[in-house]
């Protein structure tokens, strides 16, 4: 078997002809972080916003949301009572809010965990 001593000379060689590579390739992954997290800075936030949110002492979180039934200048709202200490979701609303209902009916009631493992695909 005949060794082909060239490709390794050639190796050998390329790195005596670019000592500067290494200086390159760092200068180009600096480059290239310093303009990735310029274009982060530019991505629009993901804001999330609930029309009114209150935390009690007790462990419990309130807020408020349309939930996209009704008309379009009053639609009806949900209440989402998360208990803490009992880890429930309670959901509440007004059937016919805009017909003078005032009673507030509970929607459903969802164990945290069960929904958290829902969430989750299991």
């Amino acid at each position: 078997m005949e060794r082909n001593d060239a490709t390794d000379r050639m190796t050998a060689s390329d790195d005596r002809r670019w000592p500067g590579a290494g200086v390159i390739l760092g200068a180009t992954a600096f480059i290239l972080a310093a303009l990735t997290i310029v274009q982060a800075g530019r991505m629009p936030l993901n804001a999330a916003y609930a029309g009114a949110a209150n935390t009690g002492q007790h462990g419990t979180s309130v807020i408020t949301q349309n939930t996209g039934l009704g008309p379009s200048d009053r639609p009806y709202e949900a209440l989402y009572v998360i208990d803490a200490r009992g880890e429930m979701l309670f959901i509440y609303y007004v059937e016919n809010a805009n017909s003078g209902e005032k009673a507030l009916l509970l929607r459903q009631a969802i164990p945290l965990p069960e929904l958290f493992r829902k969430a989750r695909g299991g």
